[in-house]
Order: C-alpha cells, then structure tokens, then sequence
C-alpha cells in the first residue's frame, strides 16, 4: 500500500470517529418541575389508602422512580422520622420512567390495624413521602431525591 494511500485510509477513519460522536444534550434539572397531586384519600379505623400522582413538567427525563410514604413517630418533642415505609405500587411496569409532561399515579394501601393495631406511637394524620430516581442528563444517570411532609409537597 503507498503512503498516500494509508494517509487517506487514516484521514477517512478519524472523520468517521469524530463525525459519529454520540454526545447528548445536558438538559438542565430543577425538582420543583416535578408535581405532585393526591387523586384520592381513604381513611377509617381500619386502613388508610392514597393515589398520588406525580408529573414531570421540566425538560429532562425522570428514570428508575420510586415513591414511598411513611408515618412519623411520635416524639416527646414531635415526631422523627419512621425507617419502616411503604412502597408505592403503579399499574405501570418497572422501571418507571418520565418524559416531560408525562404522568404516573402511585396508590398506596396502609393496613393501619391489621398492621399497628391500636397504637397511638404513629402520627398517622401527617405522613411523610419520599421521591427517588435518576435524572438522565447526556449518557448520565445522576441520582436524585425528594422527601418531607407529604402537605408540604401536596400544597403545590
């Protein structure tokens, strides 16, 4: 082969690679274009059940979400936070995944008496929630999270 030859083989090569470079857009991500909105409250002595719904109204995609819901303990001085929460369940297949504008309804079913009988250690008139997931930014996966009191987050 010339040297001519093996120059222009190089030269076709390195603009094939530079011209195939899949590199994203970064789309900037701001969790107060995430919304939530409680659909439907249930309560008696019994259970308490909730659907929330949460919409991704920003520009950069949600992925990998989950949502729980848990009762604060009661404190001398308030309440802390309860490590025992329950898990969000969606007619929709995992992974869960959000583009802008699209919506997903989690419904949340709590057996308050089957589960704590009579105790009066839970605040069960002030539940917290918690958000997880991951932002794709480019090729990137970034964790993110929200948490708090779920009138908080409903207010919005």
């Amino acid at each position: 082969m010339s040297k001519s030859v093996k120059v222009l083989l190089v030269a076709v090569i390195l603009a094939g690679l530079i011209g195939c470079s899949s590199e994203q857009e970064i789309v900037p991500f701001n969790d107060k274009n995430i919304t939530m909105k409680l659909i439907n409250s249930q309560s008696n002595n019994e259970f308490k059940l909730y659907d929330i719904e949460i919409e991704n109204k920003g520009n950069a995609a949600i992925e990998y979400i989950s949502f729980y819901l848990a009762f604060p303990i009661k404190h001398q001085n308030g309440t802390k936070s309860n490590p025992f929460k329950l898990e969000g369940k969606t007619d929709t297949n995992k992974p869960i995944k959000l583009q802008k504008g699209e919506k997903v309804v989690y419904n949340i079913f709590a057996p308050i008496k089957e589960v704590f009988g009579q105790s009066d250690l839970l605040d069960y008139e002030h539940p917290s929630i918690e958000l997880k997931g991951f932002v794709r930014s480019g090729d990137e996966h970034i964790p993110f999270g929200m948490s708090g009191s779920m009138e908080i987050y409903l207010k919005q």
